[in-house]
């Protein structure tokens, strides 16, 4: 009777162990951009966002016909960028220079959802012009 009762106690503690953790990772998923309350926001604004890309991104070896790069990341609570990922790639090394100049952001304002900070999931498109 005793082992019964010690491997229910067991394996009700495991479960419940295991079900913090889960809460724990869902509430720190990201939001999306459009779903928080308060909307993180690069330091002076889109027009700053967009003149610091443009002052950043280099390409020196890209003949194409120009188009859009998509560029997901997370902003954190404390507003740094994390996860940076090519979504849509230009091909000529597009990619890999989005993905250098968004890590190169510097701090946001955190997002909120709720009253608190959260994390929010940003995808970026930079339009990139014809080269040829």
């Amino acid at each position: 009777m005793n082992k019964n009762l010690l491997l229910l106690f067991v394996l009700f503690v495991v479960n419940f162990a295991s079900a913090q953790a889960t809460a724990t990772m869902v509430d720190d998923a990201p939001y999306n951009y459009q779903d928080v309350e308060v909307r993180p926001e690069f330091p002076g604004g889109y027009t700053q966002l967009m003149a610091f890309i443009g002052k950043n991104f280099k390409l020196a070896d890209y003949e194409g016909f120009g188009g859009i790069i998509k560029v997901a990341f997370v902003i954190e609570i404390d507003g740094s960028i994390t996860n940076v990922k090519v979504v849509k790639d230009l091909g000529d090394g597009t990619g890999t220079e989005a993905k250098r100049v968004v890590s190169m952001f510097p701090k946001w304002s955190s997002g909120e959802f709720g009253g608190k900070k959260v994390r929010v999931l940003y995808e970026l498109p930079i339009k990139v012009a014809s080269q040829g």
